[in-house]
């Protein structure tokens, strides 16, 4: 490690509490410093170059330096002469509505706003206006940000207490307002026993069920078969709104998302990361009884920044290249994807090493010491955690930078040989480790 990141680090440490995001310092760990991005590569501030799959955690969905990308921002931005948030509405602003009415199957209107997390507590705050109920169901393993009614949790019973007792298990987290938990209940995902009994149990206190449609944020776990139409049936039959948290899945997966993908329409939807290619914007979409209520004036979620128009320009751009020749973006991001999966699980069978590879397309988890399919968290304990970590530090001294949670994010910009330079660079990590 240069002297130049070991500066910073000191730096840092003077005058902050950590890092951002992903790639803070841990124990034992210098972080990376970033100095600059072009493409899909970028190099940190000790001239070390990266083969990028972290696109900014599923955000970059173009990669960096995108010529048609970076024009339209950089056209608003003129246009705007340096006034970025006028706090005012935009034709852009309702291009890029009509764009998410037109493909996402659930919305028939949209409300903007900035970061997922806030996204969510406004889909919430929806669900409880619309029922006038309470309490929010959601699911072991399952990330909708980092605030208190949503943080953390694990399912200690597959029927909850009644609603008045109702926690969620530990928030991960010191200074969690006590009365956070109460808010709401936890199960196990991939279980409709266990939702049908809470739901005949408390639905006339659950105002909605909150869930990521494919567990994008641990391990790429996918639904069942028949579980998402099931949840889609108990949530009609007990008057309960179903949301999907699609930051990560929305335009990244599908044209319309997971549930475009998976063909179950929920009432309300959350979206975030490659909904602007990488600026930060967030959307909120549903049925029109449902957010009727923002018109109203029935339910408020305002902020200065909602519609930030440098993030809804990079939008309009994104979802206009995501259209074109029909859509072909999609079809790059598999064929990448199979050919980076096939040539990791290869990789992994020449040195006797299980590897598990899923996800939808545009992200794939890789665990090592387990190739079955993983449904839920539980499916997950099996994987050898240390010999993943030493993966994963492989790559990155190979000059291959994967994201949290061992994900590798795609973009349609990739190329062959950054897959298949990826897939070499791999297999020399895997020969170091030794088989199961």
């Amino acid at each position: 490690m240069s002297q130049v990141s070991l500066n910073l680090l000191e730096r840092s440490r003077a005058v902050m509490p950590g890092g951002q995001s992903n790639f803070r310092e841990a124990p034992g760990m210098v972080p990376t410093f970033l100095s600059s991005a072009e493409g899909l590569r970028y190099r940190d501030v000790d001239a070390n170059e990266y083969l990028d799959f972290t696109l900014s955690m599923g955000a970059a969905l173009w990669g960096y330096s995108d010529p048609e990308y970076g024009a339209a921002v950089t056209d608003q931005l003129s246009t705007l002469l340096a006034c970025t948030s006028a706090a005012t509405q935009t034709e852009n602003e309702i291009r890029l509505a009509e764009a998410l009415v037109a493909r996402v199957p659930c919305a028939e209107w949209v409300r903007f706003g900035i970061s997922g997390t806030e996204a969510v507590q406004l889909s919430l705050r929806l669900a409880r206006g619309f029922t006038g109920r309470p309490l929010i169901l959601r699911f072991e393993g399952h990330y909708h940000g980092w605030l208190d009614n949503i943080a953390g949790g694990t399912a200690t019973d597959a029927r909850p207490p009644h609603p008045d007792l109702a926690v969620s298990g530990p928030g991960g987290t010191a200074g969690r307002a006590h009365t956070a938990a109460n808010e709401t209940l936890m199960i196990k995902w991939n279980d409709l026993e266990s939702l049908e009994a809470v739901l005949q149990a408390h639905s006339r206190s659950i105002a909605a069920v909150l869930m990521e449609a494919i567990m994008c944020n641990n391990g790429c776990c996918p639904p069942m078969p028949g579980y998402l139409q099931g949840v889609r049936e108990l949530c009609d039959r007990y008057g309960v709104i179903l949301i999907f948290d699609e930051v990560i899945t929305g335009f990244r997966v599908a044209p319309g998302g997971a549930q475009d993908l998976l063909g179950v329409t929920p009432d309300l939807a959350v979206f975030g990361k490659a909904l602007a290619g990488g600026l930060p914007l967030s959307a909120v979409a549903g049925r029109e009884d449902i957010m009727m209520q923002l018109r109203q004036s029935h339910v408020m979620g305002g902020g200065t920044f909602n519609s930030f128009q440098l993030a809804v320009a990079a939008g309009v751009v994104t979802m206009d290249k995501l259209a074109r020749d029909d859509y072909a973006a999609y079809d790059r991001m598999s064929v990448l994807q199979n050919r980076l999966a096939d040539g990791l699980r290869i990789a992994a069978e020449e040195q006797g090493i299980k590897a598990l590879l899923q996800g939808p397309t545009g992200v794939l988890f890789a665990a090592l010491g387990k190739e079955e399919t993983a449904y839920s968290p539980d499916d997950l304990i099996d994987i050898d955690i240390e010999k993943t970590s030493q993966f994963r530090a492989g790559l990155k001294a190979e000059g291959i930078m994967i994201a949290g949670g061992n994900r590798w994010f795609i973009s349609p910009n990739h190329a062959e040989s950054d897959i298949d330079h990826a897939i070499a660079c791999a297999a020399r990590v895997m020969a170091g480790l030794g088989g199961d």
